[in-house]
């Protein structure tokens, strides 16, 4: 919110205080009433998520859902505690396709999409506990190799389906996250806490992070195979170039990235030809971090 309208609300207020009595009449014949339904109408409007998100997080937070100081609160929160505040609101059993539509409105991330065109992690295997989990599904010994194959050629999203129901649907929020990301290769908890930190982050075919004062881009492949690293607009828009700065050049090169002189861009392959694991987006996340730390305007 900017600061005029931050000013506008203010004076909302002392107009309404000044009016004394809920039904007293304000300048041009408006009440004080209608000034207020109007204040709250405004704050929905700033609202960051659908209504029954902020309906379902007011409740949780017990706050009114129409009021600013609601709207405001839940806007300011992690994005991961309002998943979890929201994921709750479905009951104590959340089955694959309710934890998908609360991803999707929360994160704005489309997992349906992602299973759909079989973007995500490209893996040889999913972790034990998930393989032993559908291989008891498919009336397997939780050992047993003979329906691996088939469980790799599964969509995520009956990967996903499967792994719930052996669970009775009783996964925690954690438990949940850590399934997604294992599955559809999308970190909540990491995301949640890039917002606002100047990085966006295109993967699975969509916008995971993005925000008008963003310095870099990371954007991987569909599969999560490749990676690649470039300035984003607003810093063209601070430092009038394209070009990335030489100190990131080097530190990302350090780690196996190749700077591509034609599309000002850094670049990644994982030779295993597997999905850039966690541990490896986490070091290149946390260089990028330290790089927009130096050279962001806003610090």
């Amino acid at each position: 919110m900017n600061r005029i309208k931050k000013m506008i609300i203010s004076t909302l207020i002392v107009i309404m205080g000044l009016a004394g009595a809920s039904g007293g009449v304000l300048a041009h014949g408006t009440t004080a009433v209608e000034h207020s339904q109007n204040y709250e109408a405004y704050a929905l409007q700033e609202a960051k998520y659908p209504k029954k998100v902020m309906k379902a997080v007011s409740e949780a937070m017990g706050m009114d859902v129409d009021s600013y100081e609601a709207v405001k609160s839940i806007n300011r929160l992690p994005k991961v505690k309002v998943w979890e505040y929201y994921l709750a609101s479905f009951g104590k059993k959340v089955k694959g396709n309710e934890v998908r539509r609360a991803v999707d409105e929360v994160f704005d991330i489309d997992l349906d999409l992602v299973s759909k065109k079989d973007y995500g992690s490209k893996l040889a295997i999913y972790p034990s506990t998930i393989m032993e989990t559908l291989r008891i599904s498919l009336k397997q010994h939780p050992a047993s190799t003979a329906k691996d194959e088939f469980i790799m050629s599964l969509s995520k999203n009956e990967v996903m389906d499967r792994y719930l129901k052996e669970q009775n649907y009783a996964l925690s929020w954690t438990e949940n996250s850590w399934l997604i990301n294992q599955v559809f290769g999308v970190n909540l908890i990491g995301i949640s806490g890039l917002e606002g930190k100047q990085i966006a982050i295109s993967s699975k075919g969509q916008w995971i992070v993005k925000s008008g004062q963003d310095l870099v881009i990371l954007e991987s492949s569909l599969d999560d195979v490749d990676v690649s690293v470039y300035v984003g607009p607003y810093f063209e828009s601070v430092f009038g170039t394209n070009e990335l700065p030489e100190e990131l050049i080097a530190k990302l090169s350090a780690i196996g990235f190749t700077y591509q002189e034609d599309s000002k861009r850094l670049f990644y392959r994982n030779p295993t030809g597997e999905s850039v694991p966690d541990a490896f987006k986490g070091q290149v996340i946390g260089i990028l971090l330290g790089f927009v730390a130096e050279v962001s305007p806003r610090q």
